[in-house]
């Protein structure tokens, strides 16, 4: 955990930091990052990270867990305030505000190489592992909610369902970060609308004439 005094920061200045950090770790890895350059990009001494930071490895933590915060669905959405005609809206609009978020905000897209080019182990590789924990519960509870609501297929198990929802999911969000930076803003918006439309299928109800 970040020491306090990062939590007492200026919020301009946190941003910096986030921002230098991020791009520095997804550029060369942890282990090669240099805590120097990300120094020098957020405009502060070396010195200084370790008056904010316990060390590199509490440094890449915070970066993660705060673009988590920023992009979690659980802090967007009510899965529980979704009903039959709100649910896909719901989720494509959500879908929108986060790829607007990281259109906006670039150093987010940086955290999303960290996540899918992890540290083996160790803290970095932990933090890593529990953001993926927390998406893949909050897609289980979304998706027994649709179940609830006849908006999502019950005609296989629970857990086969989770795992090809995530499967897709990681594949479209693994393949988003690795090219963003080749993709332009109307792009990234119109695969990741048929990205979503494809997910949408393959978790749906088959049509009447569909089911076996």
């Amino acid at each position: 955990m970040p020491l306090t005094r990062f939590e007492k920061l200026a919020p301009d200045k946190r941003q910096r930091l986030l921002q230098a950090a991020a791009q520095e770790f997804a550029a060369e890895g942890f282990e090669k990052a240099s805590l120097g350059k990300i120094a020098e990009g957020a405009g502060v001494s070396k010195p200084s990270l370790y008056y904010y930071f316990e060390d590199k490895a509490d440094l890449y933590v915070t970066v993660v867990r705060e673009a988590w915060e920023r992009l979690s669905p659980e802090k967007q959405l009510d899965v529980g305030s979704l009903s039959r005609d709100s649910f896909w809206p719901a989720l494509e609009a959500l879908v929108g505000q986060n790829v607007a978020m990281c259109r906006d905000e670039p150093w987010l897209t940086a955290v999303g190489k960290l996540a899918y080019h992890p540290p083996k182990e160790g803290a970095p590789a932990g933090a890593v592992a529990a953001i993926f924990e927390e998406a893949r519960a909050f897609q289980q509870g979304l998706l027994r909610r649709g179940q609830a609501l006849g908006t999502v297929r019950n005609d296989l198990p629970e857990e086969l369902l989770i795992s090809m929802l995530t499967a897709a999911d990681a594949a479209a969000d693994h393949w988003m970060v690795d090219h963003w930076e080749q993709l332009g803003p109307e792009e990234a918006e119109r695969i990741s609308r048929v990205v979503f439309g494809a997910i949408r299928a393959l978790v749906s109800p088959p049509l009447a004439e569909d089911a076996p």
